[in-house]
C-alpha cells in the first residue's frame, strides 16, 4: 500500500489513544460519603453522664491527617467528630458498614463521640 494513504489514518488512531488516556487520567473521582460541618465549639467537649441511650461502642480508632476510622460494636446512627476547624456529623449508613467506618475531616479529629454515648477524646 502506499504510505502517503497511511498517514491520516495514523493520525486518527494516535488521537484516539491519546484522547482515550487523557480521559481514563482525567474523569471525575467517585463522590465522598455526604457528611454535614458544623461550628466549631468553644472548647473541648467534657464527657457526659452515664448516657440512657448508647447502644454503640468505639473499639478502634486510626486517625490520618485528614480522615478518622473507627471500628464500632453495637449500633449508632450517627457519628460526632470534633476537629479544631469545626464538628462533623456523619449518618453511620452513609459512611461505613459492617462495623467499619471512615469519615473524611477539614483536620486532625480532637474527639469522637456516638449517638448520646460519652465522648472519647483522641488528645
Amino acid at each position: 500500500m502506499n504510505d502517503k494513504k497511511l498517514n491520516p489514518l495514523r493520525l486518527v488512531l494516535l488521537t484516539v489513544l491519546i484522547g482515550y488516556f487523557a480521559f481514563l487520567f482525567t474523569r471525575p473521582q467517585p463522590e465522598e460519603p455526604l457528611v454535614t460541618q458544623a461550628p466549631a465549639p468553644a472548647t473541648t467537649p467534657a464527657p457526659t453522664a452515664t448516657p440512657t441511650n448508647c447502644l454503640g461502642q468505639i473499639t478502634q480508632v486510626a486517625q490520618g491527617a485528614n480522615e478518622i476510622r473507627l471500628t464500632i460494636t453495637g449500633s449508632a446512627e450517627r457519628i460526632l467528630v470534633y476537629t479544631d476547624q469545626g464538628n462533623i456529623t456523619a449518618a453511620t449508613p452513609e459512611v461505613g458498614s459492617g462495623g467499619e467506618y471512615r469519615i473524611r475531616t477539614p483536620g486532625p479529629a480532637t474527639a469522637v463521640q456516638l449517638d448520646d454515648c460519652p465522648v472519647l477524646n483522641l488528645r
